[in-house]
């Protein structure tokens, strides 16, 4: 049997194939390009993603999933289906694919249904739903019992989810519609403001990416290109790291201000456990320069990384489609 794991993310899909030897098969950017009044897919992922700022005007790019939720399922289902056949699943076989799609913590019901009828339109049939904290966990080595609580934070492209959880459940955990294009759109406002530069959307996640840095010791830089605000002809600028810090600083500030929240439901006794454990940070803002060691002074908590954290949840994914024993035990469940 065919055995995946998706994390249908607002900046990137990662797709895991626990059914052989392959891991991670897939990961590419939520986007799609269209054209025409009818919306005829032009290009998924990365080729789609090449347009973006660049198209001509009956081109038209669409993120279909953004913070979480499902915004567009035609064109969502268009790409997952794309996606799919990239990691070699046939059509032909997609109602026997057993499948994990992990999902925001606290979920509702709408937000499971909305994913649900993705999934049916792509024809798979056998899917699990599980919070996005016990995938981050799983695929960040983590052991879960039902005595020990863990502390995790996956801070997306779109959606940063917080947990403490043990292996009997999420004790206090949400989701927060804050993450890396924040930082992106942050960049790009101060760029214009106090620059005079008008830059796109990837050019301002190249620089977050290139250059970024919460490390007071952080000296990087780079040539950031787009146009003058003034005379709107083309024109670039040297770009230093601390000229971008506050951009992404002010977004891990209000994360950590709904991570107190979570942490202040606990009960002593498993917040004690929390400080003596720690935190485990995941997802692709957790590889940016200085962001684990800021958290970790801001919290007076460890900060635990693992070697890749933009794919700790689809790996934990691929742990539970893997595991016959755990594919069950984190069932989100939903009622149709």
């Amino acid at each position: 049997m065919i055995k995946i794991a998706i994390d249908l993310g607002s900046s990137m899909t990662k797709i895991y194939r626990a059914d052989s030897g392959n891991g991670i098969a897939l990961a590419e950017p939520t986007c799609v390009a269209v054209s025409g009044i009818e919306r005829t897919v032009k290009a998924v992922g990365k080729e789609a993603k090449k347009l973006v700022g660049k198209t001509a005007e009956f081109t038209q790019i669409v993120f279909p999933v953004h913070e979480g939720e499902i915004v567009d399922g035609k064109l969502a289902a268009e790409m997952l289906k794309e996606f799919l056949t990239r990691v070699g699943v046939q059509r032909s076989v997609l109602k026997r694919v057993q499948t994990v799609f992990a999902v925001p913590c606290g979920a509702s019901n709408a937000l499971l249904e909305d994913y649900a009828l993705l999934a049916e339109e792509c024809g798979l049939k056998k899917v699990l739903f599980v919070e996005a904290p016990y995938l981050a966990a799983l695929g960040s080595d983590l052991v879960l019992s039902e005595s020990n609580p863990v502390f995790t934070m996956d801070i997306g492209g779109g959606v940063t989810n917080v947990a403490v959880l043990t292996l009997g459940g999420i004790i206090a955990g949400l989701s927060m519609n804050l993450g890396g294009h924040n930082m992106d759109a942050n960049i790009i406002e101060k760029m214009a403001r106090q620059n005079g530069l008008n830059i796109g959307d990837l050019t301002a996640e190249r620089i977050k990416n290139e250059i970024g840095s919460l490390s007071e010791k952080a000296r990087a830089s780079t040539v950031a290109q787009g146009s003058s605000v003034e005379t709107f002809y083309p024109a670039s600028i040297a770009v230093q790291s601390a000229e971008i810090t506050d951009c992404i600083r002010v977004y891990i500030d209000k994360i950590l201000e709904y991570a107190g929240m979570v942490l202040n439901q606990l009960p002593a006794e498993v917040a004690a456990a929390v400080n003596k454990n720690g935190l485990c940070l995941s997802g692709g803002v957790a590889r940016i320069d200085g962001v684990a060691e800021y958290i970790s002074k801001k919290t007076g908590m460890d900060v635990h990384v693992t070697d890749e954290p933009q794919f700790a949840v689809v790996s934990g994914g691929g742990m539970i489609a893997r595991d016959g024993r755990l594919y069950n035990a984190f069932a989100k469940k939903y009622e149709n």
